[in-house]
C-alpha cells in the first residue's frame, strides 16, 4: 500500500475486461489521473503537476499510435530498469543469498545468510 499525502499527484492504471467481439485478447485500459482534493501547493504549481500528470497518461495512447517511440521508449526504460537492479517483468535482479549451515538438532537446520539481523528481523 502506498503512503499518499496531500502532495500526491499520480496516474493510476486499471486493467478492464473488453466486452466488444472485435476485440483482442488483452483487456483493454483505463487511465486516469489524480491530485489529493487541498494539495498544500500553489495553484501553479498544481497545474504544472496536473498537467505532466496527463502527459504521463497520454503516453500510453501516444506509444500505442507511435511504434518506433513505444520501441524506443521500452528501450529506455528497460535500460532504466537494468540499472536500478529491477528486471522488465518487475522482478528485482537480487542475486540469492549464500547460507552457511550453522547448526542441525532433529530435523531443524540452522543457516546463516550472514545478516546485519543476524536473524532478529
Amino acid at each position: 500500500m502506498i503512503d499518499m499525502t496531500e502532495n500526491d499527484f499520480g496516474v493510476l492504471l486499471r486493467p478492464v475486461e473488453s466486452d466488444r467481439d472485435d476485440a483482442d485478447t488483452h483487456s483493454s485500459l483505463e487511465v486516469s489521473v489524480f491530485s489529493n482534493h487541498m494539495p498544500d501547493v500553489d495553484d501553479a504549481t498544481h497545474a504544472q503537476l496536473m498537467f505532466l500528470a496527463y502527459k504521463m497518461a497520454a503516453m500510453v495512447q501516444f506509444c500505442e499510435d507511435n511504434e518506433d517511440f513505444d520501441e524506443a521508449l521500452s528501450d529506455y526504460t528497460e535500460d532504466l530498469l537494468g540499472d536500478l537492479g529491477i528486471s522488465a517483468r518487475g522482478e528485482e535482479d537480487t542475486p540469492s543469498p549464500s547460507a552457511n549451515i550453522v547448526g542441525r538438532e532433529g530435523n531443524v537446520i540452522t543457516l546463516d545468510f550472514n545478516t546485519k539481523c543476524r536473524g532478529n528481523g
